[in-house]
């Protein structure tokens, strides 16, 4: 091999000598230095970094075909295609003689990337699970952008797709060639796996849509291929979300405290989550309290009952348009948990209320009034739902019903009594648009009302991705 390169260098050697210009020299070329170049990468294909097999290859063909037929000696493919333009079709043929194999020609315009796009796209579909080169060294600008752009989005798709050039050490300006023997075929490493800015991209996206789960899969795919660990910090954040957002408390406070320990570590102290590491804290603290809340069973601690319910509210807002029902059910528990929490602190519980008979009294006529039915329908209360809570609570003279009127409550009243005939609870009706919102409104102000109380400033919102 060393002897066939050597011969290429002599001969270069003695085309310099000659000096001849533009048809002469492309004519010694051809006779003497290109034949034995072809030799040497039949034999042994100069590849960087290292050879690999495909069984397609798709190739844009300019006036200068010899860096074509490198890169499919290159490539080696059993199946050839060639892009090639009305001024550069002359070639084709030298080309399959070079070559030694039967091409597959496909005419564009030169200038037409959109058909050059629809070409490499029918033969990427027309050849799946198959192994695909693209070669992007001739033809115009134009040409070579498209194969390029082409090769990075299929990429995407079909990750064992490359994108390929034939470069050179060495370029004479004199013959416009590349010094002979320095040819090189570059098999070009995939963007989306070297840097990952689209798959970052897209990560992002997901975040913002709140595909909490989709964003931390990219974020770790990420991870693995640019080695950077900064992005697994990403993903600790967002499966925290994800786990948060399907009410699995302990599984996200498990997230929040792998998150923070990355943020303390030295590796991490110019990440950009580390300005919101203040929040991120008080988020795992909020997440703290709540595991607490589930494991006690109590309704009396109010800053855990706060964030559970803030939890409520915001997983209703973000199904309000698209699962009003669900997101009833979210505000229902949200509002249920306010009045738990207010009758818990009066020191009463739900399932056993204990009433007076002046309590009991009091709201039988309170549920009568609202409900527009006599006293003898409203049987004596053993349990207290939404309605009896709430009459139980002005009885009490609890603060947290002084700014709704009896107008106000008896307007609420046959919104809630539909709880229970919600298609996810018991029953089969459907909650109306204008009943959702006035259920969020309602659970809202309970919520701030007690929040307010408690002199607390807390957000379940997602932090900013920096």
């Amino acid at each position: 091999m060393e002897d066939l390169k050597q011969k290429i260098h002599l001969a270069w050697q003695h085309l310099k000598t000659q000096e001849l210009e533009g048809a002469r020299a492309q004519e010694l070329y051809n006779q003497t230095v290109w034949p034995l170049l072809l030799e040497l990468w039949r034999l042994e294909p100069q590849v960087h970094p290292l050879r690999e097999s495909f069984d397609v290859s798709i190739h844009t063909l300019g006036t200068s075909p010899e860096a074509t037929t490198l890169a499919a000696l290159g490539l080696g493919a059993s199946e050839v295609y060639v892009l090639h333009t009305p001024e550069s079709r002359r070639y084709l043929a030298q080309l399959q003689q070079d070559l030694g194999r039967e091409i597959y020609p496909i005419q564009i315009d030169k200038s037409d990337v959109t058909r050059l796009y629809q070409a490499v796209g029918e033969q990427v579909r027309q050849h799946p699970g198959k192994k695909i080169a693209l070669d992007l060294t001739s033809g115009t600008k134009a040409m070579s952008a498209g194969m390029a752009a082409a090769g990075y989005f299929l990429q995407r798709v079909h990750p064992s797709l490359r994108v390929a050039y034939v470069d050179n050490d060495a370029f004479d300006v004199a013959l416009r060639k590349p010094v002979a023997g320095t040819e090189k075929l570059i098999l070009l490493p995939n963007p989306h796996e070297v840097l990952g800015d689209l798959d970052e991209h897209l990560a992002q996206e997901f975040y913002k849509a709140r595909e909490f789960g989709k964003a931390a899969d990219r974020y770790n795919e990420l991870r693995r291929k640019t080695g950077q660990g900064g992005f697994e910090v990403y993903a600790a954040l967002c499966e925290m979300y994800q786990r948060w957002y399907a009410l699995d408390f302990e599984g996200a406070l498990s997230n929040a405290e792998r998150l923070l320990k990355f943020l303390s570590q030295d590796a991490y102290r110019n990440h950009p989550l580390n300005l919101r590491a203040q929040r991120i804290k008080e988020q795992k603290e909020g997440l703290e309290g709540i595991v607490s809340l589930l494991k006690s069973q109590s309704f009396t601690e109010k800053k855990d009952i706060l964030w559970l319910t803030a939890t409520l509210l915001q997983l209703g807002d973000e199904r309000k348009e698209r699962q009003p029902v669900l997101a009833a059910l979210y505000f229902y528990r949200a509002l249920e948990l306010i009045l738990q929490h207010r009758i818990a602190v009066n020191g009463r519980s739900n399932d056993n209320p204990v009433l007076t008979p002046e309590e009991q009294d009091h709201l039988r006529q309170s549920l009568a009034r609202w409900l527009k039915k006599s006293l003898e329908e409203i049987k004596p209360i053993k349990k207290l739902g939404l309605l009896e809570s709430m009459a139980l609570l002005r009885y009490l003279e609890d603060p947290l019903l002084d700014n709704f009127s009896e107008n106000d409550l008896q307007g609420y009243q046959g919104m809630l009594q539909s709880r229970n005939k919600s298609l996810l609870i018991h029953g089969l009706e459907v909650s109306k648009k204008g009943d959702v919102e006035k259920l969020q409104q309602f659970a809202r102000k309970l919520y701030l009302t007690t929040r307010e109380e408690a002199k607390l400033a807390l957000s379940v919102e997602p932090v900013e991705l920096m």
